[in-house]
């Protein structure tokens, strides 16, 4: 009964307002006025009009408008009535879109994520800059041909001769198929990841192929300093120092930016295939 009532005063309410008519279904609501805000509506169900319509505190406050059918759409406003955020489920054939916009600062769509850009079927996030604080490093998805147990982050890696488009851990000095470091040793981790599914350039472990990661190295070579080039060892998967110059081209995985005076031990390289 009191369902009932509620429901006829929302009724009475919304037709002396817009003279429209709303299919709700009533079998769990509360029907509340707040201070200084138009009313809401507070569904356990289902709301169901073919109407647009706005959310709004009140005509000093920012605001939400939702629009059903075609071209759905979800629209926020600040409270300079400028729209900041757009979500659409289509956008010019390139299917749903979350447009982030600043007019604030004459900018507009600063960001956008498009599920299908172009109808390429592609999806693809648009910006004039991309900051990223949780890695710093590119990876690639590889398959290693390797034990498990053997695949441990630092380890560096080598074009396989017998497998196209996999990798081994290194196993020569001066090996001019060198290709990269698996990802995340002593806690730095990739900031992009990159692979692409069904396809060859894809596998299961993450290689770092430019930027910054640690890499394990031995002192067999020599001490590691500061900005010495480093290449692969004749231990599996371990880096040393570069000094041979005849065999450095295409052997050189990078440059060394802390130093190692131990037989082993982790060195922070500049990632620089060379």
């Amino acid at each position: 009964m009191k369902n009932l009532i509620l429901l006829l005063i929302l009724i009475v309410s919304v037709s002396l307002e817009a003279q429209v008519e709303y299919t709700i279904d009533t079998s769990g609501f509360q029907f509340l006025r707040l201070p200084d805000s138009t009313d809401l509506l507070r569904a356990n169900n289902i709301l169901r009009t073919d109407l647009n319509f706005r959310i709004q505190a009140n005509s000093e406050k920012g605001y939400i408008v939702m629009k059903a059918l075609k071209d759905s759409e979800i629209s926020l406003y600040d409270e300079n009535q400028h729209l900041n955020v757009l979500i659409r489920s289509e956008v010019n054939e390139s299917g749903g879109a979350i447009l982030l916009s600043d007019k604030e600062n004459d900018k507009t769509n600063v960001i956008r994520l498009v599920t299908n850009y172009n109808n390429s079927g592609d999806a693809r996030i648009i910006t004039e800059e991309l900051q990223i604080n949780g890695g710093s490093d590119v990876a690639e998805l590889f398959e290693v041909n390797a034990p498990k147990d053997a695949i441990v982050p630092g380890r560096l890696v080598s074009l396989d001769a017998r497998d196209e488009g996999a990798l081994v851990l290194s196993q020569k000095a001066y090996d001019p198929l060198v290709a990269g470091v698996i990802s995340g040793a002593n806690g730095i981790k990739p900031g992009i990841l990159m692979g692409q599914d069904e396809t060859i350039a894809n596998g299961d472990e993450l290689v770092t192929i430019t930027g910054r990661t640690y890499v394990t190295a031995s002192n067999v070579n020599g001490d590691i300093k500061v900005g010495d080039l480093l290449t692969s060892s004749s231990i599996p998967g371990v880096a040393m120092k570069a000094t041979k110059k005849r065999k450095m081209k295409g052997a050189v995985i990078g440059k060394a930016m802390t130093s190692l005076e131990s037989p082993e031990g982790y060195v922070l390289v500049l990632i620089h295939l060379q």
